[in-house]
């Protein structure tokens, strides 16, 4: 088996020389190297997983076996240190977590209970909130309507009393035409003298009593009157006229005037009379 070579390294990194293991022990002997400078071991069975750097007293072949079983014996008591060390740091963060973040979770479990009612009073005071927008919006629109309700029926009121005025308007007019005297007038010159006479037509279908008055230029109601009746118009007697031998004895001067009233006492109404001036 081929000797193996050291190599020995120097204190900035670099392979410094390297050597047989009697010379490596020569060196020792004078004192050129130390036990704590670094050697790397090629061409043989190594102590180490891989070839690795390692100080002179790990090489059992310069230091005795002794040596090396020391320092694997410090090796595994740095090792359960270590472990010991991993072991009560984490037992330490486990105290920790239990004096420090077990309060802090229960305290940020309590913050966002906090926030979670916090958010739900203002989501409650959002929604009610929009109800009462929402009933205010509702009030509007049933006093919109209220008002529009009360417009359309000032406007049926109006109507209504357009069309009772209306209606009282064509019951007036209604009235003056039945209460109408159905009569014609007409004056001419009289043959005798230049004074006027009156001819006096019944227009309806019924008999006509009526009281005629004289009254003189001056609109004074005179001492003459007479009693007139007129038959239904189409017969002979439906028309009259003034003068002598008439019903009506009386020529009329200009201004004068006559008024023929209704003085039938069978109806349940009577005629407005009629007036009139002679031309």
């Amino acid at each position: 088996m081929e000797e193996p070579t050291y190599l020995i390294k120097s204190r900035s990194g670099e392979t410094l020389i390297h050597g047989t293991s009697h010379q490596v022990s020569e060196w020792i002997s004078e004192k050129r190297i130390t036990s704590r400078d670094e050697l790397k071991r090629q061409g043989w069975v190594l102590y180490e997983k891989d070839e690795a750097w390692a100080a002179i007293s790990a090489f059992p072949e310069f230091s005795g076996p002794s040596a090396h079983a020391n320092l694997l014996v410090i090796r595994r008591q740095n090792l359960w240190l270590l472990s010991a060390a991993v072991v009560f740091g984490l037992l330490g963060l486990v105290l920790l977590a239990v004096n420090f973040l077990l309060p802090a979770y229960d305290a940020s479990k309590r913050i966002e209970a906090s926030m979670d009612t916090e958010r739900n009073a203002v989501i409650r005071m959002q929604e009610a909130s929009e109800a009462a927008k929402a009933a205010d919006a509702e009030a509007g629109r049933q006093k919109a309507i209220a008002v529009r309700a009360e417009e359309n029926l000032g406007a049926q009121v109006k109507e209504v009393r357009a069309v009772r005025a209306e209606l009282a308007g064509l019951q007036s007019r209604l009235e003056a035409i039945k209460t109408t005297m159905p009569i014609t007038l007409r004056w001419r010159e009289s043959l005798i003298n230049n004074d006027q006479v009156v001819a006096i037509s019944n227009t309806s279908d019924a008999s006509l009593k009526l009281l005629v008055s004289i009254y003189d230029a001056n609109g004074v109601q005179t001492k003459k009157q007479f009693s007139l009746t007129l038959e239904p118009a189409g017969l002979t007697a439906s028309t009259k006229e003034s003068g002598i031998g008439e019903s009506i004895k009386h020529y009329f001067k200009k201004g004068e005037s006559v008024e023929f009233t209704d003085v039938d006492p069978g109806k349940d109404f009577r005629y407005r009379p009629v007036r009139s001036v002679s031309p």
